[in-house]
Parts: structure tokens; sequence; C-alpha cells
């Protein structure tokens, strides 16, 4: 044994470094646990980045595919914000309520030949156009 094994065995054994020692020994096979989990981690390393490159790759193709489909929405929104500050919709709102409180106040009906009467009718053509269109484009954007 050398000199500097010597005098390093002999501070081991003095006091708190003794103490230091003992600790050291009881946690030695947590220590080699760590150290094998961490030699596992680094060599799984390539795989874990390689992994999550593919899901980053995957995310932004997904994004931007989609990304079509959120210029829609918010156009749609856009269209829906500037139709519902246009006055003629207070106009139309104010129309269904008056149709709707005066049909169930009357308790109306109406037959083939009424409806063959009424076609004659600008105002029901007007808002029976508007009911056909609105059913092709809702039928369009269902493609």
């Amino acid at each position: 044994m050398s000199y500097h094994e010597q005098t390093l065995l002999e501070g081991l054994t003095v006091g708190e470094a003794k103490e230091q020692l003992s600790q050291l020994i009881d946690k030695l096979e947590t220590i080699n646990f760590l150290l094998s989990s961490l030699e596992e981690l680094m060599q799984r390393t390539p795989f874990i980045l390689e992994s999550i490159s593919s899901e980053v790759i995957r995310f932004r193709e997904k994004f931007r595919e989609s990304e079509d489909g959120i210029k829609n929405i918010l156009e749609l929104a856009y269209n829906a914000v500037d139709f519902l500050g246009k006055e003629n919709l207070a106009s139309l709102l104010n129309g269904l309520l008056e149709a709707y409180t005066e049909v169930k106040q009357h308790d109306y009906r109406t037959s083939i030949t009424g409806i063959v009467r009424a076609m004659t009718d600008p105002d029901v053509q007007r808002a029976l156009a508007f009911v056909l269109l609105t059913l092709k484009k809702m039928g369009m954007s269902m493609r």
C-alpha cells in the first residue's frame, strides 16, 4: 500500500469523514441502480429522439392539413359577424317573430291550394327563394 493510499484510509476513518463514508456505502446500491438506469437511457436516446422527431413531423403535417379548415372557419365566423351586424337581420328576425305570433294566435291552417295561391305573393316568393337557396348552400357544404 502506498503512502497516499495509507493517508487516505486514515483520513476516512476520522470523525465526520467516517460517517460520510458509511452513508455512501449504505446508498451504494441506489447509486449503482441510478447509474445503470442512466446508461440504459443513454443507449435509448437515439430511439427516443427519433420518436419525438417523427411525432413533430406528423403534428406539422396534420396542422398543414387543418390550416385550410381553420381559414374556412375564420372566414365563416367573420361572415357571421358581418351578417349579424346588418340591419336586414333585425328586420328578418322581426318578421319571423310576427309570423310566429300571428300563426299561434289564429291557429292558421293551409292546404295545397292555399300554398299555390300564396306562391303568387312576391313576399312569399322572396322568402321561399331565400329558404331554397339556404338549403342548397347547406347541401353543397355537406359534400
